[in-house]
């Protein structure tokens, strides 16, 4: 009925409500093109969500910050706060120390990896990083003299048409993994914005700590 109510309306009504079928109806979409009618008796009930509502931010699409509630990253120094058990299997896990003086992270400075590098970490009780910051999971890519997208000697139509051959072990931290907070963020002393009821599945307590990603980053591919 409402569909059909539609049909008829469009190209044909300017005015804000019309009479069909005995009932008064009301346009409450701006947009004469595509009306959405209720019941003239029924518009008072009707639930309208505003724009502050449709977010997160309790404020208006067009605000620049919004209401969001006040953020701390009250953490210990580095040494002194316990690891937090990852969000799920191979999850980047989340920093638990305070990182104040630590970042930027710079092509020329990386305070994390004065303590995370493997040959380190031992020493100061810190996570070392894993050995898949130590790998390159990209196909050596180049264009031969005729102009063919050549990857790991394949020569290949589309660019992403190619199955990686095999991984590349790097003696070097992978450029690629050198800015840490990328992935890895410390954890805000905050009010939740929404409920989260997910718990992750660990095959085994080491994971929920430790990362095996490197052993089954290619499970299932062909």
């Amino acid at each position: 009925m409402k569909k059909t109510i539609k049909t008829v309306l469009i190209g044909a009504v300017a005015a804000s409500a019309v009479a069909l079928a005995g009932q008064e109806y009301v346009n409450i979409n701006k947009d004469a093109s595509s009306p959405e009618l209720i019941k003239k008796e029924d518009l008072g009930a009707k639930k309208v969500v505003t724009e502050e509502e449709l977010g997160l931010r309790g404020s208006g699409l067009n605000s620049a910050v919004g209401n969001l509630p006040p953020v701390e990253y009250k953490r210990p120094a580095p040494g002194a706060a316990p690891r937090f058990e990852r969000s799920y299997v191979n999850a980047p896990p989340l920093i638990p120390h305070s990182i104040d003086g630590l970042v930027p992270i710079t092509a020329k400075n990386n305070a994390c990896l004065g303590c995370h590098m493997p040959a380190a970490a031992k020493g100061v009780g810190a996570t070392p990083i894993p050995e898949s910051h130590f790998t390159d999971f990209r196909p050596d890519t180049k264009l031969d003299k005729n102009g063919n997208i050549v990857k790991d000697g394949k020569i290949v139509v589309n660019a992403t048409d190619v199955k990686i051959a095999k991984f590349k072990k790097l003696k070097r931290l992978n450029p690629a993994r050198f800015n840490c907070t990328q992935c890895h963020v410390p954890q805000a002393n905050v009010k939740p914005l929404v409920g989260n009821t997910f718990k992750p599945d660990f095959t085994s307590d080491k994971l929920k700590k430790r990362s095996n990603l490197i052993k089954v980053i290619d499970e299932g591919v062909q």
